[in-house]
């Protein structure tokens, strides 16, 4: 009996454990930018997190942020608590495909405010085009890019998490550049997925979910 009861708890704990992976096929299918060649590795990864987040929002709360607590401050705690709250009560959506054309937009202000040291929103010489955007300051990886923004600490208005798991966002562009003050910079500039314009009034494209 106390030989099957070591092996019982033996399987049970390899399978928990081999459960709080991602596997290859989640990556997969989170890496929607893979194949695009003006993009860093690093900025492949911002957008592969983004989309692990919305496709898979439960897990990702288990595994990139519940696991991490100890990482935060007391202050940051209600944030992160409410992000856990948020991606275990959320549905899955689609995950985000890479534009070029929102991506000269980002990378063009993301070059703007790096050479200046500038912290905003606010564009001197670069074009807008996006509906939304979020900046980060501080990171170069991928994974703390992401983690910075859907976080959010500090920003009562959740305004980055609200945009980077909207189902509402279609297409993404990134980039990431050296900063005058935080050292690195990453702009993502997202947009919806428009179809027809008529009587001032926007029709959107809404993707349907595939498990």
């Amino acid at each position: 009996m106390k030989r099957l009861f070591f092996v019982a708890f033996v399987f049970l704990f390899v399978n928990n454990c081999s459960a709080q992976q991602w596997t290859a096929q989640e990556f997969e299918a989170a890496n929607t930018a893979r194949d695009i060649q003006s993009l860093t590795d690093e900025e492949k990864e911002v957008i592969r997190y983004i989309n692990l987040a919305r496709l898979y929002p439960k897990k990702f709360a288990v595994l990139e942020i519940e696991s991490h607590k100890d990482d935060y401050s007391n202050s940051q705690l209600s944030y992160v608590n409410s992000l856990l709250s948020t991606l275990k009560n959320k549905k899955a959506v689609d995950a985000l495909i890479f534009d070029e054309s929102i991506y000269q937009l980002a990378k063009c202000f993301a070059i703007e405010s790096g050479q200046s040291g500038y912290v905003g929103h606010g564009r001197k010489s670069c074009k807008k085009g996006y509906d939304a955007e979020c900046c980060s300051y501080g990171f170069n990886t991928g994974r703390e890019i992401v983690i910075q923004l859907i976080v959010d600490a500090d920003v009562p208005s959740l305004g980055h998490r609200k945009i980077c798991l909207d189902n509402s966002m279609y297409s993404i562009g990134v980039n990431i550049q050296p900063h005058a003050k935080y050292v690195h910079c990453c702009v993502l500039d997202f947009k919806r997925a428009y179809i027809s314009e008529s009587n001032n009034s926007h029709k959107f494209k809404f993707r349907l979910f595939k498990k």
